[in-house]
């Protein structure tokens, strides 16, 4: 009879736990598909400044996806999304907007397909699941490391 007691007992304590666990995992999605709704943030931005354009609830373009990606090696620029309690949800690497690359027919002897720009205008897409509520602009130096030089916080 002890046996069998202690049997459901430990079943009832397992089961206790495995549901605490469940309810608070929460698995966030962080790549966006072109079919679904987004938050959508417009910059203008120079090399020393970002300008907060707009923030909007729409689908993405396809071809601002295909730049989208998390932070790689060849990345000159990134940003930091956080929400109101300061936890970072995201970082998103933008490449160097800053240099424009042309891939026009019979520039391929070239020894640098591009040149330097001076503003750009750039799109980012986010999950509906994250609250953006702060941007962090981050900008990579020639040790390698982001080091971060504007914060932008949502109204």
């Amino acid at each position: 009879m002890r046996i069998i007691n202690l049997i459901i007992f430990s079943i009832f304590i397992v089961s206790i736990t495995a549901d605490d666990l469940i309810q608070d995992f929460q698995i966030k999605k962080l790549h966006v598909s072109p079919i679904e709704d987004a938050y959508v943030v417009s910059f203008k931005a120079s090399s020393n400044s970002f300008i907060l354009e707009e923030i909007k609830i729409k689908k993405p373009k396809k071809r601002n996806l295909k730049k989208l990606r998390f932070v790689n090696d060849d990345d000159k620029f990134a940003v930091k999304v956080f929400d109101k309690e300061g936890i970072e949800l995201i970082t998103i690497g933008i490449g160097n907007p800053f240099y424009a690359t042309y891939e026009h027919i019979g520039y391929e002897d070239r020894q640098y397909m591009g040149g330097p720009v001076s503003s750009a205008d750039i799109e980012i897409a986010i999950p509906l699941q994250f609250e953006p509520a702060v941007f962090i602009i981050s900008k990579r130096n020639s040790v390698g490391k982001f080091n971060d030089f504007q914060e932008i916080s949502l109204p």
